[in-house]
């Protein structure tokens, strides 16, 4: 019996939280009103699945309450996001064409020259020297002893290369 009262003011409290947040979406001033009151709908439609689940003694609705609260989750964050970085605005937009013209039109920093080691061998002294190397080849060795890194800054997402 008191279980019956307490489920039934727990069911008209949501549904007047419901017709608050609805009033929030028709009115609400700014976007971020709306999104958090669709988010707040979602809440509430996922607490009378919950709360009908808990009365009635069965997990039936489980499954829709656990996606929609990953989905009003990341909707909401989603739309944050996109408010706060404002868009696509004009000045946006051209800053983000240079960033891309620049990223295309990247040309690589010229190799730097090596210093001779002091520990080379010398023509006369019967080792190996570094001309009998493979040419292919030749140029990563140099790389990678002069301890070149590239610059992670000047490339962009789409330059793999």
């Amino acid at each position: 019996m008191m279980l019956d009262y307490a489920y039934w003011i727990t069911q008209a409290l949501l549904a007047a939280g419901a017709l608050c947040a609805v009033y929030r979406v028709y009115r609400g001033p700014s976007v971020l009103d709306r999104v958090i009151s669709v988010d707040v709908i979602l809440i509430i439609v996922g607490s009378v699945m919950l709360a009908d689940m808990a009365y009635n003694g069965h997990q039936d609705y489980i499954m829709f309450v656990v996606i929609s609260a990953v989905i009003g989750f990341l909707g909401a964050v989603a739309i944050a996001r996109y408010v706060v970085t404002g868009g696509t605005a004009p000045q946006d937009s051209a800053k983000e064409a240079e960033k891309q013209a620049a990223g295309i039109a990247w040309e690589p920093a010229p190799e730097p020259e090596i210093p001779a080691s002091p520990f080379a061998p010398t023509e006369g002294s019967g080792a190996q020297t570094g001309s009998d190397e493979d040419e292919s080849t030749s140029w990563f060795a140099a790389l990678t002893k002069s301890g070149f890194r590239p610059q992670s800054e000047n490339r962009t997402k789409g330059d793999d290369s």
